[in-house]
């Protein structure tokens, strides 16, 4: 049995028995549940980490979501209308971000990150699939066997995980997760199109990573799977790894220079955007579980192992760095206003041992 990688793959807990009159109490599941504000919210698993602006924005468990305009020094909890564990963030300007998590759940700010609206979940994106998917399956082969899967993950409840989200500007994005789940939006999120019937990914994989910019855009997962979009083909091409394990995250560098990092402490590089792959050194045995290009160029990797690994070579070596207080680290960002910052097993925090 297939399972997602440790780091994103936090679970729910099991629903709770009801043994008073259904009239009485009504569960409230976390898709409808918001957060529950938390003195100690920074300092609790969080996995994911972006800047906006010169603000830092974190997303980790149980919806919590915490920002800081002063470097990190101090945190504020975001309003959020959900409390599924949140797995990734990005935010292509300032203001406007976008969060994705357990349920098949995104969000969306268009304040910096302090306030969240949910624009979609998983049982409503399971909908919007089997519809899209029918009306193509009668010119789409491929669109009529994704309808037959969707429809089984529909009856499972349509909760399956979103585990990463990119946006190329404000407009242009997507979301990726378990089972070949992947949906573009072209309006900021107000609309999304499955992209299922047009990835080469016939096992269902899970995708645990999304990057890209206006060259590229490139997804992975299971399996050493890499895949680009390709224009002309409207299609997610596989450019896969000559490995076979999962692949936690991707780097793009500049011009067609590409990073895919994952289990024991895998790391690959391509100078030709996927066409081939050389493996990397790294002496660690620990998973990546993420990465950063600083704006200078140097590279940041962290893993499980609560190491940090430099390159300032375009990711041909890479040298061990001491942070000043290791964790099982799970998202890394550069800050617009100096410094590292790390999110983890242990919260949220500006690293100084590890300065740009």
């Amino acid at each position: 049995m297939r399972h997602l990688n440790v780091f994103a793959a936090l679970t729910i807990g099991a629903a709770l028995a009801v043994s008073q009159p259904a009239a009485a109490w009504t569960f409230v599941g976390p898709l409808d549940r918001p957060a529950v504000a938390s003195s100690l919210a920074s300092q609790s698993p969080m996995m994911a980490v972006a800047a906006a602006g010169n603000r830092l924005v974190a997303v980790g468990q149980r919806g919590h979501i915490v920002y800081s305009d002063d470097r990190g020094s101090t945190w504020k909890q975001a309003e959020v209308p959900v409390s599924t564990d949140l797995v990734a963030v990005t935010f292509p300007s300032e203001k406007l971000g976008w969060a994705v998590g357990h349920g098949g759940v995104v969000l969306h700010s268009s304040d910096g990150g302090a306030h969240w609206v949910k624009q979609l979940d998983g049982k409503q994106s399971a909908e919007l699939s089997v519809r899209y998917l029918e009306a193509q399956a009668a010119t789409n082969p491929d669109a009529a066997v994704s309808v037959a899967r969707e429809k089984r993950l529909q009856q499972d409840g349509g909760t399956q995980p979103l585990m990463a989200v990119f946006f190329e500007n404000e407009s242009k994005g997507y979301v990726v997760g378990s089972f070949n789940r992947i949906f573009r939006t072209q309006d900021g999120g107000k609309t999304w199109t499955p992209l299922m019937d047009r990835t080469d990914n016939p096992d269902e994989l899970h995708f645990y990573s999304v990057v890209g910019d206006h060259q590229a855009v490139y997804v992975a997962g299971e399996g050493g799977m890499v895949l680009r979009f390709d224009a002309g083909k409207n299609r997610f091409v596989a450019h896969p790894l000559p490995y076979q394990g999962s692949v936690f995250g991707l780097l793009k560098l500049e011009s067609d220079t590409v990073l895919a990092f994952g289990l024991r402490g895998s790391l690959f590089r391509s100078a030709n955007g996927g066409g081939s792959w050389d493996k990397i050194a790294l002496g660690t045995s620990a998973g990546i579980t993420s990465g950063v290009v600083l704006p200078g160029g140097e590279v940041l990797l962290a893993t499980q192992g609560g190491e940090v690994l430099r390159s300032t070579d375009q990711g041909k070596t890479f040298a061990a760095v001491k942070p000043a207080h290791s964790m099982s680290y799970y998202g890394i960002v550069g800050s617009p206003q100096g410094g590292i910052v790390l999110a983890g097993s242990e919260g949220v925090r500006v690293d100084p041992h590890l300065e740009q």
